[in-house]
């Protein structure tokens, strides 16, 4: 799967709100849980799908459930439990709106209700390596999409998926591009509207503002000229969005991609210091993440005790830990197996990483790490 997918709905889990559905019109709900969604609350996310799903018989609540469900996919895209439901719900929605996309009076809300379910089945096929499917359906959720803008421009919010899709199309690995052309399926990207759709939805839009927000910020993490501003959009949601653990987490390991140490670990410390202190596997993974930050500061005892700290949750078989994670783990063991001179262990560690990338997306730089341990004992780093 293409490595600008997995980070898209990076969203994480909170505590129950309490909350009233009575003579709530339609539009009012979806913006309760896709706030509900960002603050991490999929408990009363899912009363809201329900309740959409019953009152009304245009899919509003099973669009609803499919971007609920690409949020937990793309949080650890190894997940099968949703597989089922994400199809019946995709099929119910197709089957409602294919019919209506050409309504004088309900087209527009057809088109996007398709574009969406498209948008989701899209990134379903991709996870699955089904790479034609997951372009047929990339290349319909744009188009379905553009048709709704240009029926009624109002509709911002359509720009949101467009704006991922356009990215990801224009950044397809060389080896598709090069071949696009005869490949009809492969969706065709286009820069030049990806962030600026983004942008859009963050100014103007409806329910999707703060969603584009993180997307936008995402997106920005490509380019090492703009990470400072993924940094402060990042910064922003988890000021609003303190009960969301993800975005600690995505802020966290952002901070410690750019080699920010000292930055990583406080935000750690704001993090376990906050009211809503993260449950496992978030503790875990803040703890790895807090191991690798002393590593970069040549802490070597340190990084070994914030390591050893999460063995118990990292060892057994991982149920509940996202790739991701994983992959950290991984590259965190082998580096300290190599400081401690226990070489063996070490190269076992970075080439199961290897192993996991060829079946799963790890980051690059993960990958290039393991690569160099493989060549070479890693060793601290001579500039502190």
């Amino acid at each position: 799967m293409h490595r600008i997918y997995r980070f898209l709905f990076f969203l994480p889990f909170a505590s129950l709100s309490l909350f009233s559905l009575a003579d709530q019109p339609m539009t009012a709900l979806e913006r309760q849980g896709t706030q509900f969604r960002l603050s991490g609350d999929f408990t009363s996310a899912k009363v809201i799908e329900n309740e959409l799903i019953k009152r009304y018989p245009q899919p509003a609540g099973h669009v609803f459930a499919l971007n609920t469900i690409i949020t937990q996919l793309t949080w650890d895209e190894t997940q099968t439990a949703y597989d089922e439901a994400l199809v019946n719900h995709a099929a119910t929605t197709l089957e409602w709106c294919e019919p209506r996309i050409d309504d004088e009076n309900l087209g527009a809300i057809a088109n996007y209700y398709c574009g969406q379910a498209n948008f989701v089945l899209s990134f379903h096929h991709a996870l699955k390596g089904k790479y034609y499917q997951a372009g047929k359906r990339g290349t319909a959720s744009i188009d379905y999409l553009e048709t709704a803008l240009s029926i009624d421009p109002s509709m911002i919010d359509a720009k949101m998926h467009l704006g991922v899709g356009y990215h990801v199309a224009d950044n397809l690995p060389p080896f598709i591009k090069m071949f696009s052309r005869f490949l009809w399926f492969i969706p065709t990207g286009n820069s030049e509207k990806s962030l600026p759709y983004l942008l859009d939805v963050m100014r103007e839009g409806d329910q999707y503002q703060d969603v584009a927000r993180y997307l936008y910020g995402i997106l920005l993490l490509e380019d090492p000229a703009l990470r400072p501003e993924a940094v402060k959009q990042l910064t922003w949601l988890v000021s609003h969005y303190p009960a969301n653990g993800r975005f600690q987490l995505r802020l966290i390991s952002l901070l410690l991609i750019m080699n920010d140490f000292e930055g990583t670990l406080n935000a750690i410390s704001n993090y376990l210091e906050k009211s809503h202190r993260p449950a496992e596997p978030e503790l875990s993974i803040t703890k790895i993440l807090k191991a690798r930050a002393f590593l970069g500061l040549n802490e070597t005892e340190l990084a070994a005790k914030a390591f050893s700290e999460m063995n118990s949750v990292f060892l057994p078989k991982r149920d509940g830990i996202p790739d991701w994670a994983v992959a950290w783990y991984l590259l965190t063991d082998g580096q300290l197996h190599d400081l401690a001179n226990r070489r063996d262990q070490a190269i076992a560690a970075y080439r199961q990483l290897l192993s996991m990338a060829k079946e799963t997306s790890v980051s690059d730089p993960l990958i290039e790490a393991a690569r160099a341990g493989l060549s070479e004992p890693y060793r601290l780093r001579s500039d502190q």
